[in-house]
């Protein structure tokens, strides 16, 4: 099926659906994703941390996650960036897939003046398709 076609299809399952809600920021992952056919787009799945970690100032942070793209993927980043802000409290991490689905683990190192505070760390999927798949957990930094 091509992307087109695949985007009218989920339009119209969303619209057979009725509204369908994203978590917001209070207490749940910033970005969710519902599967609403068997041919979705990709998908991120965090598996470490886990949601409400805390990590240490100045720390490395590793995250494990698994990937689905079934129109292969083209790479994934992940960042982690200060709540409400667009600053950086991990260096981000880029890498280039050739897979349909992955299991894999980064590390990001702290960005320069890492300070405490809350924190999204944020896998984003990118597949050849030009769609993404996006998961996030929040952990907090302290001292």
């Amino acid at each position: 099926m091509n992307h087109d076609a695949r985007r009218l299809r989920l339009y119209a399952t969303l619209a057979l659906l009725g509204t369908v809600g994203l978590a917001g920021c209070e207490g749940g992952n910033l970005f969710q994703s519902a599967i609403v056919s068997g041919e979705g787009g990709p998908t991120a799945t965090i598996t470490s941390p886990d949601d409400g970690s805390t990590v240490g100032l100045n720390s490395s942070l590793g995250v494990g996650f698994d990937i689905g793209a079934p129109e292969g993927a083209a790479s994934y980043t992940v960042v982690g960036r200060y709540v409400g802000q667009d600053t950086e409290a991990y260096q981000s991490v880029t890498q280039s897939l050739t897979a349909t689905s992955l299991s894999a683990f980064a590390t990001m190192s702290p960005a320069a003046g890492q300070v405490s505070g809350d924190v999204y760390v944020v896998v984003e999927l990118l597949d050849l398709a030009g769609e993404t798949g996006r998961d996030s957990v929040r952990v907090t930094i302290t001292n």
